[in-house]
């Protein structure tokens, strides 16, 4: 055999090998990062992405993690054929966000050949702020009833008014006071959420819709959390973490204490981060009690604002997991 037809026969060898993975299922957007342009705040934002599979081995879709609770993608379709198109429509109420450019992000984790992977899709968007909603995240935290209250302030000549509240839990209740203007004269609106002890213990992530006598703002939505503890499980203090960092500043660690509940002693088994960023230990201690140590890797966060959660599993009488949410903003 010639010297060059050995080598054609290589080459030949090295395409065949290089294209054999197109094979297999590839799950692809052809627009994975959308430019939503300016977007007034409250007003709601609805976008649908492609999902295709370009492959000729099915795709199981296994979930769309938002990077926000304003962020709500809604996958009605989870098996995805060879050569088939799906929509993956999500909605965006920015109610809750400041003013400036902002990124949503989804993550959408699917199996290839046995393989997990994941599919990064975005929304960039420049926030416009008319009306805004303080505090902005709203997480609840309690043992037993408790009340809630917002304000939401309308910088506009004309302000309009808050005529009604509904909850997609219908448990939770709603006082509406009337509008009164601060110091810079513009329009707060306070909104008392009532929560009550019958709440079943566990966590409840609800819309509250707001209704008011402005058109333009008729689908305001706010995202809430709400962790109903179990007054005999342990608990974590500080029950939420709230983080803000520059970019290429590290971050130091931060300590979460697990309390114990009743005289059995904390023993943790693992920690759960639902972000790569996150890297946990934890040790026995103080006295009964446990102590969560996090690290966060700033490389890996995006700018902006994350939302994210550590979940402790413990063991023994105490079988039981506690939530930590984790908000963290990146400037």
């Amino acid at each position: 055999m010639t010297k060059s037809r050995l080598m054609t026969l290589v080459l030949l060898g090295l395409g065949f090998w290089a294209g054999a993975p197109l094979a297999r299922a590839e799950l692809m957007c052809p627009e994975p990062s959308f430019n939503a342009g300016s977007l007034l705040a409250g007003k709601p934002f609805k976008h649908s992405f492609v999902l295709s599979n370009k492959g000729k081995e099915t795709v199981q879709i296994l979930e769309a993690l938002p990077s926000c609770g304003c962020l709500r993608p809604k996958l009605s379709q989870t098996i995805i054929t060879p050569g088939e198109e799906i929509a993956l429509p999500i909605e965006i109420h920015t109610l809750t966000k400041p003013r400036g450019a902002h990124r949503f992000n989804i993550g959408v984790r699917y199996k290839e050949a046995g393989e997990i992977k994941e599919l990064a899709l975005e929304v960039k968007a420049l926030i416009e702020v008319e009306v805004e909603v303080t505090p902005a995240a709203s997480a609840i935290f309690t043992d037993r009833a408790i009340t809630h209250t917002f304000c939401v302030k309308d910088t506009r000549a004309k302000p309009m008014r808050i005529v009604a509240a509904e909850s997609s839990n219908p448990q939770v209740a709603f006082k509406i006071h009337p509008p009164m203007p601060n110091e810079n004269k513009e329009s707060v609106q306070t909104i008392t959420v009532g929560i009550p002890d019958m709440l079943a213990p566990g966590k409840h992530d609800l819309w509250i819709h707001l209704i008011s006598d402005d058109a333009s703002y008729a689908e305001m939505k706010i995202p809430m959390t709400i962790v109903k503890r179990d007054g005999k499980l342990a608990s974590a203090a500080p029950s939420r973490l709230y983080l803000e960092g520059s970019v290429g500043i590290p971050f130091g660690a931060k300590m979460v204490r697990i309390n114990k509940a009743g005289t059995e002693p904390v023993r943790v088994e693992k920690v759960e981060c639902s972000h790569p960023a996150f890297k946990c230990t934890w040790a026995q201690g103080p006295g009964d009690d446990a102590t969560i140590r996090l690290l966060l890797d700033e490389k890996k966060l995006q700018q902006g604002e994350t939302i994210a959660e550590l979940r402790v599993h413990l063991k023994g009488n105490q079988t039981q997991s506690v939530l930590i949410p984790v908000n963290i903003q990146l400037k």
